[in-house]
């Protein structure tokens, strides 16, 4: 699976409100959006499971994903009123 593919579906699975429009969307910015979230989703996936746990590291990649959940959220909504 390509890592816009896994970006696009975590992101569904995470923003349960914008799920329609995640999955129809086309536009480039958001494939890098989408690629960086699958990066940045694993790799907080992977610290999760390290035990000990590297807790600053591990807040440091929850923050990095709420943040980039949140960009999309903006691009979507951006995309959204240009459509309108």
């Amino acid at each position: 699976m390509g890592l816009v593919h896994l970006g696009r579906a975590r992101l569904a699975m995470a923003l349960p409100a914008h799920r329609e429009r995640l999955r129809s969307v086309k536009d480039h910015g958001l494939y890098d959006l989408f690629e960086k979230y699958a990066l940045a989703a694993n790799t907080l996936d992977a610290l999760q499971r390290e035990t000990p746990r590297r807790e600053e590291r591990l807040h440091d990649f929850q923050q990095l994903c709420l943040d980039l959940q949140a960009e999309v959220v903006v691009v979507l909504d951006r995309l959204h009123e240009e459509s309108w």
